[in-house]
């Protein structure tokens, strides 16, 4: 077996390799990864352990630009990215051994720190933990909907109350949903998102990325679902699709048509699609253990749980002693450390 790192967000052969894992996720699609990077100006690689027939573990990461405590590596970087080890037979100890080359290689390249964020698919956990001495653990809640052959009949039935209800509801109000592409659709989702997200004074998504996800992504991998009343899009979902799993990304409404239930008809629409492009698994992306509300949302959509984990190598201990606000200015759409471990006490 040889181990290796390769510059760059994959080749063919990695391409390839990623398809073919039963439990790989878009985020560690060459393509997607390709998109993130050159959005956060930052640099891809892989991990790759190999021998004469072929790939037998990759890891994909990227790496920050320097800021003020060197540079940051993630696996994988960008809101609510799953990285990890990807294997199509599963080798404990090839697993392990690219899980330390990938530290020992962040650690070399002067990171202040690295973090693995691992695939609820894999349910892996145990092996990271025990491989990575003196990690960071951060939990998420993965929730994920396995749908239904049959979506017509059976996709409802798996809800709970009161999605039927809400449903039911966006239809009497007469919201059309349809599907696409378009440029136009992305510019009314990003308008939307932006608003939303200020009005709870979080974090949005710049536009550059929904540009650069017009000429990165392929149109077969990503569609973009609008809802709309009387002829006017009140609502929207950007959803992604690869190896059998539909990736909801970012859903939006406007405020003052939140009692339609525009975005939940839109919702059930564009998982009846995905089930009938054989999507298997419809992923809503990870849940933070306090976000209780948030998690309830998800799990009335007939969700099971796969929890997963953030491992942090903390390299340079000055970077406790920064704050939020500039380790988000420093290393944007890089997870550093969860902000419980920083000392000063305007940090949550």
């Amino acid at each position: 077996m040889r181990l290796k790192v390769i510059d760059g967000s994959g080749d063919d052969e990695i391409n390839e390799f990623v398809s073919a894992c039963p439990n790989s996720l878009i985020y560690s699609y060459p393509g997607f990864i390709e998109l993130i990077t050159k959005h956060l100006d930052a640099s891809p690689g892989w991990i790759i352990a190999k021998d004469e027939k072929g790939i037998l573990g990759a890891l994909p990461f990227a790496q920050s630009k320097a800021g003020e405590f060197g540079t940051v590596f993630n696996s994988l970087p960008y809101y609510g990215s799953n990285g990890g080890v990807l294997q199509s037979i599963s080798n404990t100890r090839i697993k392990v051994t690219i899980i330390k080359k990938y530290f020992d290689y962040a650690q070399s390249q002067n990171a202040c720190s690295a973090t693995i964020t691992t695939n609820p698919l894999q349910m892996d956990h145990e092996i990271y933990e025990n491989t990575v001495d003196g990690f960071i653990k951060d939990e998420r809640t993965g929730q994920i909907t396995h749908l239904p052959e049959n979506p017509e009949d059976d996709l409802i039935k798996i809800f709970d109350d009161p999605r039927p209800r809400n449903i039911r509801r966006a239809q009497k109000e007469g919201i059309n949903v349809s599907s696409g592409n378009e440029r136009s659709s992305l510019e009314f989702l990003y308008k939307v998102h932006v608003e939303n997200m200020q009005s709870i004074q979080g974090l949005h998504k710049s536009w550059n990325f929904f540009e650069k996800l017009l000429s990165e992504m392929p149109s077969d991998m990503w569609s973009v679902y609008i809802g709309s009343k009387e002829g006017e899009p009140v609502a929207a979902l950007l959803l992604f699709y690869f190896n059998g799993t539909a990736e909801y990304f970012t859903p939006v409404i406007k405020s003052e048509h939140r009692n339609t239930q525009a975005l939940t008809l839109v919702i059930f629409e564009a998982m009846q699609d995905a089930a009938n492009k054989r999507c298997k698994n419809w992923n809503w992306g990870g849940t933070w253990l306090s976000q209780t509300g948030v998690y309830d949302f998800k799990k009335k959509w007939g969700t099971s749980d796969y929890p997963y984990y953030y491992y942090t190598k903390l390299f340079n201990e000055r970077v406790r002693f920064s704050s939020k606000g500039a380790l988000l200015k420093d290393y944007p759409g890089f997870f550093v450390l969860p902000f419980s471990e920083l000392v000063e006490t305007e940090n949550e």
